[in-house]
């Protein structure tokens, strides 16, 4: 063991030494707890030392009329206290500092921060926001201190914001409170205003006083519209039945020519048969003069049918004239009524133009006065409750309204208002009936009175155009029947000549030949007269058909003027029955205009009195409400009160678990306990007698325990990454830094020990209490004294704390290797330091042995 230079360390009988070590060893735990309490006594007492970036963004805004800057404000608030250490920079520098870690927090004021702050009276308030971006990874303890200094700054601004919305508030409420003033001045001045008031009632009154006997004579022309209209429906409906039959005549008579045409038509082969019988008799009594000539024939036949020939022709000849005198009197008869039509015609185009021309534009200004009368009487309706009401609301005003309702002017006032409110009901509630009645009456007129009078004059045309064909078809008919008469005349002579020749034939048949000449000439004649009767027959035929069309367009006619006559009557019902509505809509008109003037009589006295004054304190009170409504008082402006600030923040670098916090002090703490701890093992005293160089002894020495520190480094450094999983971001890093790390405080123990045995493990003991309190383990560096903080930089573990935290939790690797540059000189000094006690020991012995020697 010994030739490894594993020997127990002690004080031999270096009875100094040891009591110096016993008085370090007492000293060290006060000393400790001198500094520590001392760095912990006031953890808050730097914190102007704790560096936070403030990056000022905020454009401003104006608050009505006034410019605000929230930003500003704050800013200036910092700047007067030392709460952190405030570093007001821009956008550029808050990056570049975050990123070299010179800032533990960034605390940004958005560019629209001010202009949210106004918008607390909206309809949706917007709530500021601060931002901030806290490094939690510099230091546990550091993240704390910015989180509580950040929500100090927002009460701070939330204060803020607070006064400038209450200032806001208050600026308001003045000009409300103005406006109500106005509204006082302008019930002030409502006596004073009454006499202009009255004038312009006094106007009212009068007019409506005026327009009375307008009233009047409406209600009056009403009932003689009335009584007309009904005279006229009367007239109408009592000649109905007249019309009715003119239509059934005109349709008999259309029946009675239709038979008369179809007795004719019928009878037309009786005539043909005649005039073809006569030819007949004509060739019969040829042959007969040629038998009688030739001494045949029947004589005595002959004479009988000539009798009976004779009295035939006779009746036919009676027939005949009756015939011609009934067409004569029917050819009278169509005549009358064809005159009778025209006289008919023209009433109807004379009722028709009295009624498109008087009585439908008369009507229909009836209706159209009466709908501007009911939309008159409506908005009186309407302006009189208004009146009212807001009279009765100023009566029930929790100021005005004592005041006013003292005054029995306004009693009276009050009361007027609501008998003028009721008497424009009535008005407006009897004028629709006024209006509907002049509607039915003008719709009545122009809707089926001028039609039907319109279909009337076209049945009428029609019935005298037929009318016309008529009296030329019973012309003709005449002409046709005198030609029978004629003809039937032609051929009783000429029977009445057979029957003598006959008579003369048995009497002398000497004569009959003679008498058969005369027969076969006059059965001549017998056949041309038969001949022009059946030409006659026929014209007359076609004469009857012609007037049994005339009969159909008269019988369609009369229909027409049936129906027409009925709808005319049915029309001047309904005409009688609106104007019976505009009557008696007319008469309530005027009992209502006289309650109305009646009213409006009461309302002049107390309405004269308020006009000025209303409209003035309506005005001023219309401003305090218009002020006072702009206030938005819903939730969303409660919550804008109460919390007007938001924190929108991120943190960075956060710490999962606490443990990852405390891992960089633990390790560096543990490494280097564990160095001094090595150091026990190891005599580092050269022998009296030694071949060994100084630098083979040095490298010796600090090799064996540097393979320690190395094993120990490893255990640690393993064991963290894999069981206390420490949230190394690179476990081999986490592995080779430890080593760094270990080596570098085995050269300080190396030195330190080397250089004065016990009393350098008391040193390097003391070295280790001095840095717990002075590398940021408890409190960030930056919340210690200025002394303290001055100490820091000269302590090693500063950096191998700085280092793993570079590893383990700001994974910044710029950091970490100037941490391991630092350490880097700790291990070079010290090593180099070692390396020259050594040299100076042994140099130093030689020279008290020659010395000796």
């Amino acid at each position: 063991m010994k030739g490894l230079g594993f020997q127990p360390g002690g004080l031999g009988d270096n009875r100094k030494g040891f009591l110096i070590a016993i008085i370090a060893v007492l000293l060290v735990p006060l000393v400790y707890a001198l500094v520590f309490i001392k760095s912990t006594l006031g953890p808050t007492d730097h914190l102007e030392n704790l560096p936070v970036a403030v990056l000022n963004k905020d454009t401003g805004a104006m608050s009505g009329d006034k410019p605000i800057n929230v930003g500003e404000d704050l800013v200036a608030d910092l700047k007067k206290g030392n709460a952190l250490g405030w570093d007001f920079v821009d956008s550029k520098e808050a990056e570049r500092g975050l990123k070299n870690l010179d800032y533990y927090m960034v605390i940004e004021i958005p560019e629209d921060f001010s202009k949210k702050v106004t918008t607390v009276m909206d309809e949706n308030p917007e709530k500021p926001e601060l931002k901030f971006i806290q490094n939690e990874g510099l230091h546990y303890m550091a993240a704390t201190v910015t989180s509580s200094a950040v929500e100090k700054i927002k009460n701070q601004l939330a204060d803020k914001i607070t006064e400038t919305y209450t200032k806001t508030l208050f600026d308001s409420m003045g000009e409300v409170n103005t406006g109500f003033k106005d509204g006082a001045d302008g019930a002030s001045q409502i006596n004073e205003g009454a006499a202009k008031l009255h004038d312009g009632t006094g106007k009212i009154v009068s007019s409506l006083k005026e327009k009375a006997p307008d009233i009047n004579r409406l209600a009056e022309g009403a009932k003689e519209l009335k009584a007309g209209t009904n005279t006229m429906h009367t007239s109408l409906a009592s000649k109905q039945g007249d019309i009715g039959k003119l239509a059934d005549g005109a349709n008999q008579l259309h029946a009675g020519t239709g038979t008369l045409l179809q007795n004719l038509q019928q009878k037309q082969g009786d005539i043909t048969k005649l005039a073809n019988g006569t030819q007949q008799l004509t060739d019969g009594s040829g042959l007969l003069l040629k038998s009688l000539q030739g001494g045949s024939g029947d004589i005595s036949k002959l004479a009988d049918g000539a009798k009976q020939l004779d009295d035939g022709t006779k009746k036919v000849d009676e027939g005949a004239n009756q015939l011609s005198v009934g067409t004569a009197g029917l050819e009278a008869g169509a005549s009358q009524i064809l005159a009778g039509l025209k006289t008919a015609e023209a009433g109807s185009n004379s009722l028709n133009d009295g009624i498109e021309k008087q009585l439908a534009p008369g009507a229909k200004a009836v209706a159209d006065g009466t709908e501007a009368v009911d939309t008159g009487a409506q908005g009186l309706k309407t302006g009189t409750q208004q009146v009212a009401d807001g009279i009765e609301q100023l009566s029930k005003h929790p100021v005005l309204g004592p005041i006013l309702m003292a005054d029995p002017n306004f009693q009276k006032l009050r009361d007027g208002s609501k008998q003028v409110a009721a008497g424009a009901g009535q008005l407006a509630a009897s004028t629709p009936r006024l209006k509907e009645g002049a509607k039915s009456v003008s719709n009545g007129i122009s809707g089926q009175v001028a039609p039907g009078v319109k279909q009337l004059a076209g049945g009428l045309d029609q019935l005298l155009a037929g009318q016309t064909n008529l009296v030329a078809g019973a012309k003709k008919l005449n002409s046709g029947a005198s030609t029978l008469a004629a003809g039937t005349s032609a051929l009783a002579e000429g029977t009445s000549a057979l029957a003598d020749g006959n008579a003369k034939v048995k009497s002398s048949f000497g004569s009959i030949t003679d008498a058969v000449t005369t027969i076969n000439g006059g059965l001549q004649s017998v056949n041309n007269g038969n001949q022009s009767v059946d030409e006659g027959w026929k014209t007359m035929t076609a004469g009857v058909t012609k007037l049994e069309d005339g009969a159909g367009q008269v019988a369609a006619g009369n229909q027409t003027v049936k129906s027409g006559w009925g709808e005319l009557t049915t029309g001047s019902g309904k005409i009688n029955d609106g104007m019976t509505q505009v009557s008696d809509g007319t008469q309530t008109v005027n009992t209502g205009w006289g309650t109305l003037t009646n009213g409006v009589t009461q309302v002049d006295d107390g309405i004269a009195k308020v006009e000025d004054g209303s409209e003035k304190l309506a005005t001023g009170l219309a401003g305090g409400a218009e002020k006072t409504g702009a206030i938005n008082t819903g939730e969303k402006n409660v919550s804008q009160f109460a919390a007007p600030v938001e924190l929108a923040g991120e943190t960075i670098n956060k710490f999962p678990k606490y443990r990852y916090a405390n891992a960089p002090y633990i390790l560096s703490l543990a490494l280097f306990v564990g160095v001094l701890l090595i150091s026990l093992l190891f005599d580092l005293k050269k022998p009296a007698v030694t071949a060994v160089s100084p630098f083979k002894w040095y490298l010796g020495k600090f090799g064996n325990m540097a393979g320690l520190a190395i094993a120990q480094a490893l255990i640690i450094s393993v064991f963290s990454t894999f069981y206390i999983k420490s949230g190394a971001a690179n476990g081999f890093n986490l592995i080779w830094y430890s080593v760094f790390v270990s080596l570098t405080f085995l050269t300080i123990v190396f030195f330190l020990v080397l250089l004065a045995g016990n009393i350098g493990r008391f040193a390097a003991f003391a070295l280790l209490v001095l840095q717990l309190p002075t590398t940021g383990a408890s409190l960030p560096v930056h919340l210690l004294s200025d002394g303290l903080q001055t100490i820091s930089k000269f302590m090693p573990m500063t950096y191998s704390i700085g280092g793993y935290k570079s590893i383990i939790s700001l994974n910044h690797y710029g950091a970490f290797w100037a941490n391991i540059s630092a350490l880097f000189v700790f291990l070079a000094i010290f090593a180099a330091l070692a390396l020259v006690t050594v040299f100076f020991r042994s140099s130093r012995r030689i020279s008290q042995d020659e010395a000796a020697a």
